[in-house]
């Protein structure tokens, strides 16, 4: 797939649910660009409700990997789910998520707890299909006054995807900076493991993530 193809491909899908859910609530979309030594990212990681007394919401995990001299290292998730709260912080999700293996069903569940300073999220997922690929993703933010204009910006996020026989890929990200008025900014670590038998491969750089209206 040629660098063009590839972004004529994701471009719709994360404009689409970027402009249409930002304009359902004016809530805001928190969107990352990460350059590193190896490979850029862009990421949307979003949860919300429909309105505060719903307990319907969507949640959005759009990321565009981009090799800036290999396409075929290129890759993208897809993750559009409704969600459906049971108990308080607890919601069951399914929707359809698109990756460089084609277009799934999936369904699973979605955990959040939202502290001023602290932010957890977990979501283990299934792919409703006859050889089934599960995933988990957790993010771990931690974001402490520093004064009246800064905050400390720390992100931990894990994925995991993996079939019952061996793993797909998994990563490690890790987020070290500030935040200020809805814009965080600093360094970025990454570390990605791909296939059964994988070897650590590194990413270092910098990311920059703005709250889009």
């Amino acid at each position: 797939m040629t660098k063009l193809n590839f972004f004529k491909l994701c471009t719709p899908f994360l404009l689409v649910f970027i402009l249409f859910f930002n304009d359902v609530k004016a809530q805001p979309i928190p969107v990352e660009l990460m350059l590193g030594n190896n490979y850029g990212s862009v990421n949307i990681t979003f949860s919300k409700k429909f309105s505060p007394e719903s307990r319907f919401g969507v949640f959005l995990l759009n990321s565009v990997e981009f090799d800036y001299t290999e396409d075929y290292k290129n890759s993208l998730i897809l993750k559009n789910m409704l969600t459906l709260e049971t108990v308080k912080n607890l919601d069951v999700v399914g929707g359809l998520i698109y990756t460089n293996g084609g277009l799934s069903p999936q369904t699973g569940l979605l955990y959040t707890l939202v502290k001023e300073k602290f932010f957890f999220l977990c979501n283990p997922n299934i792919n409703i299909e006859s050889d089934p690929v599960y995933d988990i993703m957790t993010i771990l933010q931690f974001t402490p006054k520093i004064n009246d204009r800064f905050h400390l910006y720390t992100r931990l996020k894990f994925l995991n995807v993996f079939t019952a026989d061996h793993n797909i890929k998994s990563y490690q990200w890790v987020r070290l900076g500030l935040e200020t008025k809805g814009l965080s900014f600093g360094l970025a670590f990454n570390l990605d493991e791909h296939g059964p038998n994988p070897s650590v491969e590194t990413n270092f750089g910098l990311f920059v993530q703005k709250d889009i209206f």
